[in-house]
């Protein structure tokens, strides 16, 4: 292993792609030591001296540690564009969140955020629709979106499933989606579903004058299935599908991207699993890298938290992930863990806020989010006591209340929906 990877009078050049860790040394080992052999696995070397790396080779692609803090126990790698294949999300993870994961040497280790160069960047589209063209498609410009997931997650037959969708749709919903692990069961076949909630969304666009999108899950056991069912919703008349990101894996969405496109539909990401490696805040990847890797990739709008909802994420995290989602230029932050990033145009994606909310959440929503947010609603739409088209219309109702400066309680006294949600959610 060599040892000269530990470079900090290092300036990264525009080509470089960086890396930030979190490295905690296995018990005897020192930091720098770690974080030598965490850059040497990740890049041109193996852990003993090989003879086929030639001095000549490893001064053109080894890698620069350019930024160790022992105190805070953060490392900052500069990688060679030439390590990696442009184009390639799954070959980039296999190279900086790949094999250091397993190393004896490290005790924990977590990867925080990757600046990506320019070169990089332009061999990705980014989004096809993102936030602009989503509202494009909903035909609403001025306000945050309302929607909400069809519950219970799994057990609906495709009738059933579509009576529920209407009535969310009709009380007010702009978006309507599958849950995670809702795909083409026995009971409640994709096909099925997918022509029959369709139908639902068209005659509540005929009755209320809005548009209603209907998110079917893609999610297959194959890429060529997963294309299949993004062709049969074209066919059917749908704008978007859904697609779980994390099971599904990076070359499918990269698959996905490019065939969304063709078809001209938009991609609905849910982030199921992604906490099996991103909760911990000592070992796995970031939530926000995530993040970073579905806008590059061209996924359109993504769940990131809710800060007020039951999911994990406090406000500063989740803020942090909103921002890589929507801003041209992401700035520095180190407190946040956070590496600047200039994304080249690449259109910004739409933050959808998902998990434990109810209609009384809105203002809290509203406030911490303003309206470039998706607020989405399960069991608060669902469980509202005078069911589910009254639910979204309490939704609709304390979100014209906060965009208007208005109380809720005052709100209430001439929307009965919101009356009798504000009565069962509330906090007394």
């Amino acid at each position: 292993m060599r040892r000269d990877y530990v470079d900090p009078g290092y300036s990264p050049i525009d080509t470089d792609l960086i890396c930030e860790f979190h490295i905690e040394p296995a018990a005897g080992i020192s930091f720098e030591e770690a974080s030598t052999h965490m850059a040497g696995e990740s890049s041109i070397d193996s852990w003993t001296e090989i003879s086929t790396l030639s001095p000549e080779l490893a001064a053109r692609l080894k890698p620069h540690i350019f930024y160790l803090d022992a105190n805070t126990q953060t490392v900052r790698v500069a990688y060679s564009e030439e390590l990696f294949e442009l184009g390639s999300v799954p070959q980039v993870l296999s190279a900086v969140a790949g094999n250091i994961f397993s190393m004896k040497i490290v005790g924990n280790l977590r990867l925080q955020d990757i600046t990506f160069p320019k070169s990089m960047l332009r061999e990705f589209e980014g989004p096809n629709f993102g936030l602009p063209g989503v509202r494009d498609i909903v035909g609403v410009k001025d306000r945050p979106l309302v929607g909400t997931i069809v519950k219970p997650k799994v057990g609906l037959t495709s009738e059933m499933h579509a009576e529920v969708a209407y009535n969310a749709f009709a009380g007010g919903c702009d978006l309507v989606k599958d849950d995670e692990n809702l795909t083409d069961q026995k009971f409640n076949g994709f096909e099925k579903r997918a022509e029959l909630t369709l139908k639902v969304a068209e005659k509540a666009e005929a009755e209320t004058g809005e548009r209603k999108m209907y998110l079917c899950n893609i999610t297959a056991p194959t890429c060529k299935e997963m294309v299949r069912r993004l062709h049969v919703l074209k066919d059917l008349g749908a704008s978007y599908a859904m697609i779980d990101i994390v099971p599904t894996g990076w070359t499918a969405l990269q698959t996905l991207r490019e065939a969304a496109a063709d078809e001209g539909l938009a991609l609905h990401a849910h982030r199921c699993m992604h906490s099996a490696f991103t909760r911990n805040p000592r070992h796995g990847v970031s939530m926000l890298l995530v993040a970073k890797l579905c806008r590059l990739i061209g996924l359109d709008q993504l769940h990131i938290g809710t800060v007020v909802g039951k999911m994990h994420g406090d406000k500063n995290e989740v803020l942090s992930i909103r921002d890589e989602c929507v801003l041209d230029t992401v700035p520095a932050d180190p407190e946040q863990h956070v590496l600047a990033q200039d994304w080249g145009g690449l259109k910004p994606m739409f933050p959808v806020a998902s998990g434990g909310l109810a209609p009384t959440m809105i203002p809290d929503l509203y406030s911490i989010f303003g309206k470039e947010v998706i607020m989405q609603f399960g069991g608060g739409i669902h469980a509202h006591p005078m069911g589910t088209a009254a639910g979204a219309a309490a939704c609709r109702q304390a979100l014209e209340a906060s965009l208007e400066g208005i109380s809720l309680q005052d709100y209430a006294k001439d929307h009965k929906e919101l009356e009798v949600a504000l009565g069962k959610w509330l906090k007394k």
